[in-house]
């Protein structure tokens, strides 16, 4: 496959620019940026883009796949994993000496998290600071966005929690520290090559740059909006960062430290961002590839029919078989992703007998930045249900088919809370749902809404009752008969299994497992339940469409196609299958200015 190329700015492009981004640019241009690596992040649910840093001495870059830990060679190419973390990895930065990593990991239920120290070299990983750590300073479990100074001395990182965030600088050996900057929104501290800490503030929608820390925005940046990890050059006279263009897609910037004419480096057509400059000052940063859409297969498998050619995804069918429902808008990029949960996901329906593949969508149900998702309709078509963050909630929402304009909430506090299902009898709506504990680890378990599909009225919703079981339960279906449930479980870091309940509650009786690193997939059961589909890497290594029979069996695969896969759907006839077909990559460079 060709990447499309990030390109560096001509004159003429920074001349058509708007006035407000280019005032005082400056036009030299440098060299065309070079590609070293692609990362594939896992899944469009739950996940953040990889993450990645160059190394100081610029031979090496570190980024993550998923729960792998991967270093590319930068002269000869090759490639080393480091080994799978056994949680989700979220951030890393290198030492100064390039010899080791910090990695942070967080489990998806929020139970474990810390940091660690990886030896390049072997591999070797250890917990970081051990048992040295000072009692006096912030929890390791609470530190966020570490970051080593230039000399080796100290980290930095934040802290965040209802009362605001604070910056930290922690002395190498976790024996002393301070506080270098308090906000209410603080984030990516770094120690500049002067030994001053720089920190970005969001406060009121608004991102501003820090430096130092301690002190209020920045006067010479006042006409850009820094977003993400800024960098500097290595005289510490040069600062390097990501900004918005007119569209909100962010775009590499320099600027001299303390005022001065600006310079655009890069643009591409989604995201520019997180710049890291090794000693020799080659910039490397990341740009953002992410495309979702929709497409369909024979449910016994055979030839894929796109459904959709713009940013969609997590369908689901109308009763009838006619339309395709599906969650829909131009989000992921940082601009909006920063405002989570008020996001540009919006619901849309297209008609699926003709005039394939749709390029927008055919009527649009609801458009709103409250992460609209997951709809779904009554069995008589009278009703849609769905997800929303309306009014700053995380709950299952309720309107006429007819006339969505008053949406009305059938749940209670939620967290977290996944995608509605209406049961084939009409009379209940299925929903999973975290709860959270004091120490803010997550659990997901099952809720059952009862409703009058003729007149829309719900009762209070009510937990699935299964005892003691100790997992995660994800994304659940309903059986033909609306007696039982079926749901994914995460089992674990890689692992993934699939249980049939009683709609009143029971034991789970588990009938399929599987490895797999993308923990929200999705399932869908066949509406003579025969068959529940599920999502699984191929052996080509890409996500693909399998079914097991129901109660267990062998699995088989269903599409072939070189596409990464996710969210089955099953149409009411059983003859389709639709899913979301994702791509979501974070594509490193190196420019020389």
């Amino acid at each position: 496959m060709t990447l499309p190329r990030a390109r560096t700015v001509t004159p003429a492009m920074l001349a058509a620019a708007s006035a407000a981004l280019t005032a005082g640019a400056c036009d030299s241009v440098p060299s065309d940026p070079i590609h070293l690596t692609t990362a594939h992040q896992m899944g469009p649910v739950a996940y953040r883009d990889p993450a990645g840093s160059v190394s100081p001495d610029g031979r090496m870059l570190a980024y993550t796949q998923g729960r792998e830990v991967l270093v590319r060679d930068l002269q000869g190419g090759e490639v080393r994993s480091l080994g799978l973390a056994p949680s989700q990895v979220r951030y890393l930065t290198w030492h100064p000496a390039s010899a080791r990593l910090l990695v942070h990991e967080r489990s998806f239920d929020r139970r474990r998290q810390g940091w660690f120290v990886y030896d390049v070299a072997t591999g070797a990983k250890e917990t970081l600071w051990g048992g040295r750590y000072s009692a006096g300073l912030p929890s390791l479990s609470s530190l966020l966005e570490l970051a080593w100074a230039p000399d080796g001395q100290t980290v930095v990182g934040v802290v965040r929690d209802a009362g605001g965030a604070r910056v930290w600088r922690i002395g190498a050996l976790g024996d002393r520290g301070e506080i270098v900057g308090e906000g209410r929104r603080l984030s990516h501290p770094v120690v500049s090559p002067t030994g001053e800490v720089a920190c970005i503030e969001r406060d009121t929608g608004v991102q501003s740059l820090r430096y130092p820390c301690a002190g209020g925005p920045v006067s010479w940046l006042q006409d850009h909006q820094p977003y993400g990890h800024v960098a500097f050059s290595p005289d510490g006279s040069q600062l390097y960062y990501a900004t918005p263009d007119e569209r909100g897609v962010l775009e590499l910037w320099s600027r001299p430290v303390g005022g001065g004419p600006g310079q655009r480096l890069v643009t591409a057509e989604r995201d520019v961002y997180g710049p890291g400059v090794t000693a020799g000052g080659d910039i490397v940063y990341r740009s953002q590839w992410y495309m979702v859409s929709v497409s369909a297969v024979p449910s016994d498998g055979g030839d894929v029919t796109p459904v959709t050619t713009f940013q969609s995804e997590t369908p689901t069918w109308s009763p009838d078989g006619a339309h395709v429902a599906f969650t829909f808008g131009g989000w992921r990029i940082a601009t909006d992703d920063v405002n989570y949960p008020d996001i540009d996901q919006h619901i849309g329906i297209v008609d699926f007998t003709s005039g394939l593949p749709r390029s927008d969508p055919d009527r649009i149900i609801r458009s709103s930045y409250s992460e609209d998702q997951g709809m779904h309709w009554s069995p008589n078509q009278r009703w849609i249900t769905y997800h929303s963050h309306i009014d700053a909630t995380d709950d299952i929402y309720l309107v006429p088919a007819d006339d969505p304009s008053s949406p009305r909430k059938i749940s209670t506090d939620g967290h977290e809370t996944g995608w509605p299902r209406w049961s084939p009898d009409g009379r209940w709506i299925s929903v999973p749902s975290y709860t959270l504990d004091d120490a803010g680890a997550r659990k997901s378990f099952l809720y059952v809404i009862p409703v009058d599909q003729h007149s829309g009225e719900t009762r209070p919703q009510r937990i699935v009752d299964m005892g003691d079981f100790p997992h995660d339960a994800l994304q659940t279906e309903w059986t033909p008969d609306s007696e039982s449930l079926v749901f994914e479980a995460a089992e674990g870091p890689g692992r993934k299994a699939l249980y049939e309940v009683p709609r009143e509650g029971g034991t789970p009786r588990r009938f399929h497992e599987w490895e797999s690193d993308q923990v929200h997939s999705g399932i869908a059961v066949s509406p003579d339940g025969a068959w529940v589909a599920y999502i699984g890497p191929g052996r080509d290594g890409f996500f693909q469409v399998f079914r097991v029979p129901m109660g267990g069996g062998v699995a088989e695969q269903l599409t072939v196609d070189p596409t990464r896969k996710t969210q089955p759907a099953y149409d009411p006839t059983g003859t389709w299958l639709a899913y979301t077909v994702f791509s979501y990559e974070a594509r490193f460079w190196r420019l020389k200015p």
